[in-house]
């Protein structure tokens, strides 16, 4: 996984990250991973093409750990990012890969613009969250399970069907969508 985190808060002192969930991946084996933080877009897009080289290739996962509206992740401030903008700049390199917004709402655009933001990053899957989640222990916990089956398993519909069978509640409260 390639884990792009963004500013949470506007104040620094709160410690809100994904970082203790991916450490927890990490150690007990389930993940390899790569983080870094991003505030501007310049490190966005600095760090998404580094994600899209092929010396990261292993790296399946593109995990954008933002704050977000529909189609649209906050860095922070006064900056955001489109899906657009977005696709623009991966500009169908994403081949084979899976792009995951852990952020709220971003998915919340209707399913015909999230194929057409598939197909035009050349994305195996793209993944998230349809409306606005509370950073509660139900998205925590769903997001290390999320993680974890997109680590397990490799034919690309597979990680949804697991969730929906075993975990079907957490992902209507969390308006998770799963786009393959």
């Amino acid at each position: 996984m390639f884990a792009f985190e963004g500013d949470w808060e506007s104040d620094l002192r709160d410690p809100w990250s994904i970082e203790p969930m991916l450490h927890t991946l990490q150690v007990i084996g389930e993940l390899k991973c790569i983080r870094r933080n991003v505030a501007t877009v310049p490190e966005l897009e600095h760090y998404l093409d580094k994600w899209l080289q092929k010396r990261y290739a292993g790296y399946q996962v593109g995990y954008f750990g933002f704050h977000g509206g529909p189609g649209s992740l906050w860095l922070g401030g006064k900056r955001y990012v489109s899906l657009e903008d977005l696709e623009a700049r991966i500009d169908g390199r994403a081949q084979g890969r899976i792009i995951h917004f852990g952020s709220c709402s971003v998915m919340g655009v209707g399913e015909s613009r999230l194929k057409a933001f598939q197909e035009n990053t050349g994305a195996r899957a793209v993944i998230g969250y349809r409306t606005d989640v509370d950073s509660d222990l139900n998205w925590a916990a769903f997001e290390i399970l999320l993680l974890e089956a997109l680590s397990r398993y490799r034919q690309i519909g597979a990680p949804a069907r697991h969730l929906r069978e075993n975990y079907g509640y957490l992902c209507d409260k969390l308006g998770f969508d799963y786009i393959c």
